[in-house]
């Protein structure tokens, strides 16, 4: 059975978020956890610092909390697969704690969110929770979802890769399952901002191709773009369904999605961005 975490802000990308789950998962055993994590003043669950007054303001607010998950899944029973399951869960914790701590608890195959929550500014492309789980989070996939994507198909995958590291078959396990459940190729594009490819990535790019000989996939190479301009061009162009990266640098995110071209061009983008971490 395949474990789901689903962060909730109760904001419409994260509900969103939810739906694509479920369809994504909807021909398979699952068990889908929605975690909300919330903050009263300055205390958490697990401060010893919290006065007596304050206790009853964390007994309402958990209260709350849990009211608005039954609220929220009761929108889903209704039309869910019968192979699902739902657990609920709110944490008067951060949101990067909580998700580490559920990902700890249970073997967590994937988790889905959305790319922006209740302040769903149009100047910003991803909401600083989604940026700091993608950055934070090193033991399980995440994938990202733009607002208003539905899922319908999934008929190809974009492999955002520069060959600079070999990647591994646990790097790429959930990838190819992805591209085996629904016969959707993956397609490797290498950016390259300053053309050719030296001898390490010629190799990396070989090892690559073996560890995906199960897959239908192809090889692609945009010259002196750079990163963002090269991806999206690519993935409009072609109409592709989700972009997949493997980050190893932990600046890469901060880099990649706080680019200011980036920034305008990716506020149109439809693709959901799935977040393989290697060590």
């Amino acid at each position: 059975m395949k474990n789901v975490l689903l962060p909730t802000d109760f904001s419409k990308n994260a509900e969103n978020a939810i739906s694509y789950a479920l369809n994504l998962y909807k021909k398979e055993n699952c068990s889908f956890t929605l975690l909300h994590a919330y903050k009263v003043d300055d205390y958490h669950e697990k401060s010893r610092l919290i006065p007596i007054p304050a206790e009853e303001k964390l007994a309402q607010a958990q209260r709350e909390a849990e009211e608005k998950l039954e609220t929220l899944i009761e929108k889903f029973r209704q039309t869910t697969s019968s192979k699902h399951k739902f657990h609920l869960i709110a944490a008067n914790i951060p949101l990067v704690t909580a998700v580490k701590e559920e990902i700890s608890k249970w073997k967590t195959d994937v988790v889905i969110l959305g790319t922006k929550g209740h302040t769903g500014s149009s100047e910003v492309v991803y909401g600083s929770n989604t940026v700091n789980l993608m950055e934070e989070i090193q033991r399980c996939p995440l994938l990202a979802i733009p607002a208003n994507v539905n899922f319908i198909s999934l008929q190809e995958i974009v492999l955002a890769n520069s060959f600079k590291t070999e990647l591994t078959q646990k790097d790429l396990d959930f990838l190819i399952h992805l591209s085996q459940k629904f016969q959707a190729p993956i397609r490797i594009l290498r950016i390259a901002e300053e053309g050719g490819m030296n001898e390490l990535q010629k190799q990396n790019k070989r090892l690559l191709k073996e560890k995906l000989q199960n897959v239908v996939h192809s090889f692609h190479t945009l010259e002196y773009l750079s990163i963002p301009l090269g991806i999206y061009s690519f993935t409009e162009s072609r109409g592709s369904e989700m972009i997949a990266f493997i980050n190893k640098k932990h600046s890469f995110f901060e880099n990649l999605l706080f680019d200011p071209f980036y920034k305008n061009l990716a506020h149109y983008s439809r693709v959901p961005v799935l977040v393989l971490h290697q060590p």
